[in-house]
């Protein structure tokens, strides 16, 4: 992805905002999130969303560290690829990105080849049951309407028993959301907040083996 695909200079745009940005990748440290991590992820610059400058990525990374060992990752509205190439890194089997817009997919899908995980990834517009397995950890770090969309568009894994991992609700909304959360049957068990964003950490129990 360049500068004449969209008409953004993302790699300018990636050099002011993103935090480690040097020899065209932005440089990122997980040993914060899960000290066992010793191997740095690199991001290219391109237009999926995920750079560690907004605090609901460093929300997702803190929460989802406990969880990522021996899992099936399933990134709904993966963008940049941050959260489940992170999440191999720290030790996940494999990881599903699902996003609707095709650039994103194909900025996950170079940042993958980048670390040296696209044998352990997958990237589609939408959830395939065949592809469903393990024991699975579910990411989505949007706002409130656009996880509403997406969630009802990956039926899939509704009745699948699963970790969720969300982000990107304001936390003057936090009630609203998780009266939302409630009513898709995830179970509340622990959130956390930063610069006005909050994360959670739900269970799903499923009614179908995964």
């Amino acid at each position: 992805m360049n500068k004449q695909d969209t008409g953004i200079d993302w790699e300018e745009q990636w050099k002011n905002f993103a935090p480690s940005f040097y020899d065209g990748a932005s440089h990122i440290d997980l040993s914060s999130y899960d000290p066992k991590c010793m191997q740095e992820l690199l991001l290219k610059a391109g237009g999926g969303f995920g750079d560690l400058s907004h605090p609901t990525t460093r929300l997702c990374l803190k929460l989802m560290a406990p969880f990522v060992k021996g899992a099936t990752i399933v990134d709904i509205g993966c963008g940049s690829g941050i959260l489940m190439l992170s999440a191999l890194l720290m030790g996940a089997d494999n990881a599903i990105g699902i996003d609707i817009e095709e650039d994103a997919l194909e900025h996950a899908a170079a940042n993958a080849k980048l670390n040296h995980l696209d044998k352990k990834t997958v990237f589609t517009k939408k959830m395939d049951r065949k592809k469903i397995r393990g024991t699975l950890l579910l990411l989505m770090n949007m706002i409130s309407s656009e996880q509403r969309m997406a969630w009802s568009a990956q039926k899939p894994l509704h009745q699948q028993s699963a970790t969720l991992i969300t982000s990107g609700i304001l936390t003057e909304q936090r009630d609203t959301y998780l009266n939302w959360a409630s009513q898709q049957g995830w179970k509340l068990i622990r959130e956390a907040s930063e610069e006005g964003w909050s994360g959670f950490v739900f269970s799903q129990e499923g009614s179908s083996p995964s």
